[in-house]
């Protein structure tokens, strides 16, 4: 009788060892859960951190660059003004030069007193005249040329600036739409860790293991997309630099887009569920 006690004892306190052993196990479970829920928390708010920052980044590169376009589209208005101007000082300088000419020729001709004067110096007067209106139409015909030339110029880059900050400003919708959506993947990834946790049954834990890979194949393509999408934005915002003139050569290059990779740890197998002291 007192062996069979003693037996019993002994298996009871072999199943207390094994049950607060499990529950050890399951603390460092929850505790790891609870870590990976915590880093990948962290992660998820560096994302936003960062996507916010390249947005205020772009935002204000975009701001100067506008700036400095408006800037050179002012000097280059300021430059052909100028141009026309000196243009009919000069040409206002050879008339009245011209005229002062004519005016010492006749009064010359007067004191000669020469009775064919009228003929030679009124000719020379009207060929003087002609050839200087002349000059000055072909000037002021090539002076607004050139200006039509130079706003042409400008619409075309105002019109290029527009389209680029379009596709600039889609591609950077899509990252957030994209960016969102992997928000809500990880979410659902975390529910899927969960009910694996808790599965009760073989085939509910293999079904839940299918709907987790199908799960991690979408997040993968998001990552790729989110990738294709990035680099789709730096080449739009590299072009758009390279056809801005001198000013991209002081602009900052545009900041690389993140890529969230995460690794999840293996999951503590606690086993089929079975007592652990059955071969008692």
């Amino acid at each position: 009788m007192n062996s069979e006690n003693s037996a019993l004892m002994a298996l009871s306190e072999l199943k207390n060892l094994e049950a607060d052993r499990v529950a050890e196990v399951e603390a460092e479970r929850q505790a790891q859960v609870e870590a990976e829920r915590v880093a990948r928390e962290t992660a998820e708010r560096q994302a936003r951190e960062e996507a916010e920052r390249i947005a205020r980044e772009e935002a204000d590169r975009l701001a100067r660059e506008q700036a400095e376009r408006e800037a050179r589209e002012r000097e280059e208005r300021i430059r052909v003004a100028e141009a026309e101007a000196r243009s009919r000082a000069e040409q206002e300088a050879r008339l009245a030069e011209e005229q002062m000419r004519i005016d010492a020729q006749m009064k010359l001709a007067e004191k000669k007193a020469k009775p064919k004067w009228p003929l030679v110096v009124v000719p020379l007067l009207v060929l003087g005249l002609g050839g200087l209106g002349a000059m000055y139409y072909s000037n002021k015909k090539a002076a607004e040329e050139q200006a039509a030339v130079a706003a042409a110029e400008q619409e075309r880059m105002a019109e290029e600036a527009k389209k680029q900050q379009a596709q600039l400003e889609q591609f950077a919708a899509e990252l957030k739409k994209l960016q969102e959506e992997r928000e809500k993947q990880e979410k659902d990834l975390a529910a899927l860790d969960k009910k694996l946790s808790d599965a009760k049954s073989e085939a509910e834990r293999n079904k839940l293991l299918a709907e987790k890979q199908a799960l991690e194949a979408k997040i993968a393509e998001n990552e790729e997309a989110q990738k294709s999408t990035s680099k789709k934005k730096r080449s739009g915002s590299t072009k758009k630099k390279s056809s801005g003139g001198s000013s991209s050569s002081s602009s900052k290059p545009a900041a690389e887009e993140p890529s969230i990779t995460k690794k999840r740890k293996k999951r503590i197998n606690l086993g089929d569920g079975n007592d652990p002291l059955d071969g008692l």
